[in-house]
């Protein structure tokens, strides 16, 4: 077992790491846009998106300098937005708590998996492989919340990092005897039918106006890195629970209002990815 200050240094260090990433997201999706609209690039430094000064270090630190300028530009006092704090403080929790799901029992079965070099490669490998495919994420979700649309070169990489998660997966069942890596691979078949095709299905029969067409592919990028049906069920469940929830009270006070369903997509699948590899434990620890 790995020593308890050590667990929570590693959870903080990995919480600062997701918070910097969440940055990098958000300032990501914005060049994305400006180069999608043929504007001139922000440049190399982050600026004010108002009066397009640099923006020092000390107020370019995540989470903490949003709170500190209470969410302004300190040059012309403008709001930089309430994005960038929340793509920072999302994937920085989502950065923690995948680590937890995922590092934290690693580690505590450590001397366990040197004796099988290979199949800890394949773990380390699954962690580093998802947090990469989350950062893409991030990007394509404060792209779909501020302009409702989700980049195709995105989505076509994040399908591409998520097939990687799935293989890796299948050979990590290979290696540990967990189960057939052939019922494994028809359970990811099965939770990307289940999870993108229910997109898809709700695209094409609604003819966009509950779900726009860059939607299903993002779900299938999901349901790939799931590589479980049981998990794509669910993810589909609570992204739609979670749309009606937060999305619900603007639809009623407006009548054209629009729901961007990416983000809760997203959120959904961080959800049930956390879940779906931290229940087992916490049952498996109480009895």
């Amino acid at each position: 077992m790995v020593d308890t200050v050590i667990t929570t240094f590693i959870l903080v260090m990995m919480f600062i790491l997701g918070a910097v990433f969440g940055s990098f997201a958000c300032c990501q999706a914005w060049r994305w846009r400006y180069h999608a609209i043929k504007q001139k690039d922000l440049g190399q430094w982050s600026v004010c998106m108002h009066c397009k000064k640099r923006i020092k270090w000390y107020d370019n630190i995540p989470i903490v300098s949003w709170l500190v300028l209470r969410g302004k530009c300190r040059n012309c006092h403008k709001e930089i937005g309430i994005a960038d704090f929340l793509s920072e403080i999302s994937l920085a929790i989502a950065f923690l708590m995948l680590s937890w799901a995922y590092l934290v029992p690693i580690l505590n079965n450590w001397t366990l998996l040197t004796l099988h070099p290979e199949l800890l490669t394949v773990k380390l490998a699954i962690f580093i492989v998802t947090l990469v495919l989350l950062v893409v994420l991030m990007v394509l979700a404060v792209y779909d919340a501020k302009w409702g649309e989700l980049p195709v070169v995105l989505l076509i990489l994040a399908i591409i990092v998520g097939a990687m998660v799935c293989v890796l997966k299948l050979k990590e069942m290979s290696l540990a005897d967990d189960g057939s890596v052939l019922s494994g691979a028809v359970s990811a078949l099965i939770g990307a039918a289940i999870l993108s095709g229910t997109c898809f299905l709700i695209y094409k029969g609604s003819h966009e106006k509950l779900m726009g067409g860059g939607d299903w592919l993002l779900a299938l990028a999901l349901a790939l890195a799931l590589a479980n049906w049981w998990l794509s069920l669910w993810t589909i469940f609570l992204a739609n629970l979670l749309g009606d929830l937060i999305a619900l009270p603007g639809s009623l006070k407006k009548k054209n209002h629009v729901v961007h369903f990416g983000p809760f997509l997203v959120a959904a699948f961080v959800i049930v990815l956390v879940l779906g590899n931290c229940l087992p434990l916490l049952l498996q620890a109480s009895f």
